[in-house]
């Protein structure tokens, strides 16, 4: 009798460990932190969205996997698909700071600068440390502050007749936020009244460059160049349009080398 009673005893003893350790397991499981994502290539990129995309179809995803396909498709440029995989990972796991670090990259890409700055503001209360994420939302506010300026000028243009110069100031605005056909429509509106500025055949080189007809940029930078030959700064763009438009018709992409303006 004592014997049973000892074995029952061990035996419990053991399915409670058995238990406890299933729930232990779950657990550090549920609140374990996603891995860095680091992609060698496209191609890794993409077959990682492939194996998560056939998850959420077959048994669903984690909240750390929703992380994972969000972040790749931030990357793959996707930002629109990438918002409610972070919501989702943010209700499930709402301590976990990258999270929100992510979701404002996502809103901010689609210039949902509101929303991209609440975000952030999330991430740095959880995580305080996270000092660059500041820098992030000043960026966000000049963005907002662009935006602002933008429709200024709109207004501005269409119940007053205005100078080259606003015009000019609203295609550099346009450029910026990658509105490059509007660009293009200000800035030929600018080149009929002011054709001895290189500034302004600079500006459209850029457009044509930002719309991928380096022939065309090629073609404008030079006119830039012709007014202002000893700018240093034009003979660089114009050298870095013309390696671009050769290994264009060399069938290779250079645009890599581009350098900001």
């Amino acid at each position: 009798m004592k014997r049973n009673t000892v074995i029952a005893i061990v035996l419990a003893a053991a399915v409670l460990g058995l238990v406890s350790w299933v729930g232990y397991s779950r657990y550090r499981t549920h609140n374990a932190l996603p891995r860095p994502v680091l992609y060698r290539g496209m191609e890794e990129l993409n077959g990682d969205i492939r194996r998560l995309e056939a998850l959420k179809g077959s048994r669903g995803l984690s909240w750390q996997d929703s992380y994972r396909l969000a972040v790749a498709y931030i990357q793959k440029g996707e930002p629109g698909a990438a918002v409610p995989l972070l919501e989702d990972a943010a209700r499930r796991r709402p301590g976990f700071s990258k999270t929100y670090e992510s979701l404002g990259m996502a809103y901010f890409r689609q210039d949902k600068l509101d929303k991209a700055i609440e975000a952030w503001d999330k991430a740095l209360k959880i995580d305080p440390l996270a000092e660059f994420l500041k820098g992030m939302i000043e960026r966000a506010r000049q963005r907002q502050e662009i935006f602002k300026r933008i429709s200024a000028l709109e207004l501005e243009l269409k119940t007053a007749g205005s100078g080259w110069e606003k015009r000019f100031e609203l295609a550099a605005l346009y450029l910026g936020v990658k509105r490059v056909e509007d660009a293009k429509a200000e800035l030929d509106r600018v080149v009929s009244v002011k054709k001895d500025s290189p500034l302004v055949y600079d500006a459209i080189a850029e457009a044509n460059a930002l719309s991928g007809d380096f022939e065309k940029a090629v073609e404008s930078e030079k006119k830039a160049l012709r007014l202002d030959p000893g700018n240093e700064t034009l003979k660089k763009r114009l050298s870095e349009m013309e390696r671009v438009w050769k290994g264009i018709k060399e069938g290779k992409d250079h645009r890599g080398g581009m350098s900001d303006r």
